[in-house]
């Protein structure tokens, strides 16, 4: 009997020690995992080891938020500014809010990979904590850079059928409208910032990637000419006329005053006010180009191009 007992305590041993070893080995196959890397080219030809599945990501470049939300992929933190607009408010109500400079608050959150600005002035301080991405905004139109977030998560594929869908859809939006309004016919985005005024061009947000590129709609000559290159231009009130299409958008701020230009002589004689033809965007809604945004602004602005096409 006292053999049977030993027999079985030695057998319960070995089977706890090969539990044991597999457990380590389950844990270290994780931890290896989780730190396994991939290399990343950054938009200034420089190439930085990055987590291959990143958990932790903190996006301090509002642009790019929705971007990763439409991609399955849940940032730990992002700005405070995006609680602003109304498109990304519900989406991100959950995740860590921090302020775009705050390093101490970035750092708290331990992140794996940290997602911003080339001009951030803390970039250093950032590449000290995480694998940073600094992108040139410029560097990169809308869609381009819905893929390259999709590259750097590993969604590549993902990322990709989204824009040939919306290639597709917008080209048939556009030709309709085009087809209403007039293959000629311009259209122009300014806005009143604080106190200055803009026009702007093809990638800057308020709808323009939509206008220009999805709807595949003209500019001015003037746009064309003087803000195209650099993305926007500061202009002055009576350079607003000179900067007008025949269609003129004007992004708005909810609870605010409209602009005080609005209310001049100069303004009431420019052709797009005379006919009409001024439609209104909610500011806050109209400031990203990421795919949630873009699908909102997309049928906002086709629904109003076409109804003031019949005025």
């Amino acid at each position: 009997m006292r053999k049977i007992l030993m027999l079985v305590m030695a057998l319960a041993l070995m089977v706890a020690a090969c539990g044991n070893k597999s457990e380590d080995k389950d844990s270290n196959s994780k931890t290896k995992s989780s730190k396994e890397t991939v290399s990343y080219k950054l938009d200034d030809g420089k190439k930085i080891d990055i987590p291959k599945k990143p958990k932790r990501i903190v996006v301090l470049a509002p642009s790019y938020v929705g971007g990763l939300l439409h991609l399955g992929v849940k940032p730990i933190g992002v700005p405070a500014s995006t609680e602003q607009t109304p498109i990304l408010k519900d989406k991100i109500k959950d995740i860590k809010k921090v302020s775009e400079d705050n390093v101490e608050q970035v750092a708290e959150l331990k992140p794996d990979l940290i997602i911003t600005y080339n001009a951030d002035k803390n970039l250093k301080k950032y590449e000290k904590i995480a694998p940073t991405i600094p992108y040139d905004y410029v560097k990169h139109n809308y869609l381009d850079m819905q893929v390259e977030l999709g590259k750097l998560v590993g969604k590549e594929d993902q990322a990709k059928k989204w824009v040939e869908k919306w290639k597709k859809e917008t080209a048939k939006d556009g030709k309709e409208i085009r087809e209403k309004i007039g293959e000629d016919t311009t259209v122009s985005v300014i806005e009143a910032f604080e106190k200055d005024i803009y026009s702007y061009g093809e990638n800057w947000g308020r709808g323009t990637e939509i206008l220009y590129q999805a709807f595949d709609l003209k500019m001015p000559e003037s746009v064309e000419k003087d803000v195209k290159k650099d993305g926007w231009k500061k202009i002055s009130q009576e350079e607003i006329e000179k900067y007008s299409g025949d269609y003129l958008f004007l992004p708005l701020t909810k609870g605010k005053a409209k602009p005080e230009f609005t209310k001049t002589e100069s303004w009431k004689s420019i052709p797009a006010v005379k006919n009409d033809k001024v439609i209104e965007l909610d500011a806050q809604t109209f400031w990203y180009n990421d795919p949630y945004s873009l699908e909102m602004q997309r049928k906002y602005l086709k629904e109003q191009l076409l109804k003031n096409a019949d005025k």
